[in-house]
């Protein structure tokens, strides 16, 4: 008997407006709103961010955006307080973030 693996599946695909609509709902479903830090967690966080600056050790990273917490791995290679940035970067790629939107930050 021959299986008809994929194409059974294909009339369900075959409205994309519908099937882009329930993605989208289920992505706004699952955001949460952003974690608030008391101070005492801000200056640990802010602690932690220099000192690791400073040894150039490997962190992950933990940041808020659009309702998701993602995570970032790789060395701090530049802090900018004027523009509230910093900039993180694994393997040749760097990253700019916000660093209001950081959340979480430890050692590897």
């Amino acid at each position: 008997m021959k299986q008809r693996k994929m194409v059974k599946w294909q009339p369900f695909a075959s409205l994309p407006e519908q099937a882009n609509y329930i993605n989208q709902l289920v992505y706004d479903m699952n955001k949460i709103d952003r974690p608030i830090l008391s101070e005492d967690q801000l200056d640990e966080l802010n602690e932690k961010l220099f000192r690791y600056f400073e040894n150039k050790e490997m962190v992950a990273l933990e940041y808020y955006h659009d309702g998701y917490i993602y995570l970032v791995e790789g060395i701090i290679i530049k802090i900018e307080p004027l523009k509230q940035l910093i900039i993180v970067e694994n393997n040749g790629k760097r990253e700019k973030f916000s660093i209001a939107s950081i959340v979480n930050i430890e050692l590897m």
